[in-house]
């Protein structure tokens, strides 16, 4: 009797265990939301030094593309996150920006649903690596010997468990003028520098421009080939009216989806392009992703400089495999940011 009275307490016992656990599992605990107190007082580092760990050992010229440094310091940054991938012009990367600087996070697709715009972002970056890809800074995993061999000096981090050892969730928020960098015709010789790239910028007073800037002519596409069954891509430059095809941000046509860059211009008149060592001040170049829902958006009319408009974007830099020819790209995250 007394046995049979013991084992009715423990199946008791279990079931009251296991409602336990259904309840927690039906109505989880609120995930955790970080903040500066939950890391050492010496911990915490601004991106303008974290990537100055960089620059230290390799320079920000030519020789420190393709570069790589692997943190073994146990350094934190944060910044708000000031990219979105919702409309598929941002791919696998979030942008966090301190107030002063910014960098790139090299992470997964649809970090939007993760991830909002305007949200706090904590990177512990021991065990991570800044590398350089066409002198742009970025943060990810270690490179292996594949993505050397293509020229990359970092990979994304992917998987979830390195997710949840990496990139912590700070508290959500907005985007407020703070976050912004503002220029226009008469001051972005003297606010914007290199400094600046990875943050968001609001340029005022642009002019659309169908034309030549330096050795390239705008609008084009990049069509991909693959020769001879080779798995590397072969890039073409095509010309949309040469094509045949309205003039729009990139190329979205039967399954095929390529690349667009577009040129705008605060110094229409000049096709000073800058030279080997230099890109040209004043000329940015619109790159939208074939995947962009805004892919097949006409682009503006040339109208010889008379309308101006404004462009928020992403602001970064891109040359050639060997660093020569860098000229200034912006990365827009969503249509209604080019204000035409």
């Amino acid at each position: 009797m007394i046995n049979k009275f013991i084992h009715i307490c423990l199946i008791a016992l279990l079931a009251l265990n296991f409602s336990s656990c259904y309840n927690d599992f039906d109505d989880p605990a609120p995930a955790k939301v970080w903040t500066d107190a939950d890391f050492g007082e010496e911990q915490i580092m601004s991106i303008k030094e974290f990537k100055q760990l960089f620059y230290n050992k390799y320079g920000n010229g030519a020789a420190s593309l393709k570069q790589y440094l692997e943190i073994t310091e146990d350094y934190v940054i944060k910044g708000k996150v000031i990219s979105s991938d919702q409309a598929g012009n941002v791919y696998k990367s979030v942008y966090i920006y301190d107030g002063e600087e910014a960098i790139e996070l090299k992470l997964m697709v649809s970090n939007y649903v993760y991830y909002q715009m305007g949200q706090t972002l904590y990177v512990k970056t021991k065990g991570l690596a800044i590398g350089c890809y066409r002198y742009m800074l970025s943060v990810g995993l270690p490179p292996t010997a594949e993505d050397i061999e293509k020229g990359y000096a970092n990979r994304n981090i992917e998987t979830q468990m390195d997710l949840n050892a990496h990139v912590l969730e700070g508290a959500e928020g907005e985007l407020t003028n703070d976050d912004f960098i503002t220029v226009n015709a008469g001051n972005y010789q003297t606010v914007l520098n290199d400094n600046k790239l990875g943050c968001l910028i609001r340029f005022e007073g642009l002019s659309y421009k169908a034309g030549e800037l330096g050795s390239n002519k705008y609008p084009m596409y990049l069509e991909a080939t693959y020769p001879n069954n080779s798995t590397q891509a072969t890039y073409l430059s095509k010309y949309y009216e040469e094509e045949g095809l309205t003039p729009t941000y990139a190329y979205s046509y039967n399954n095929d989806h390529y690349y667009g860059s577009a040129l705008f211009t605060y110094v229409y008149g000049s096709n000073n392009g800058g030279n080997a060592t230099s890109a040209a001040p004043g000329n940015y170049i619109v790159r939208v992703s074939g995947y962009a829902n805004f892919a097949l958006q006409p682009l503006p009319v040339d109208d010889g400089g008379q309308t101006k408009g404004n462009i928020t974007g992403i602001y970064t830099k891109y040359s050639s495999k060997d660093g020569r020819y860098p000229a200034y790209q912006l990365l827009i995250n969503k249509f209604s940011d080019i204000e035409f």
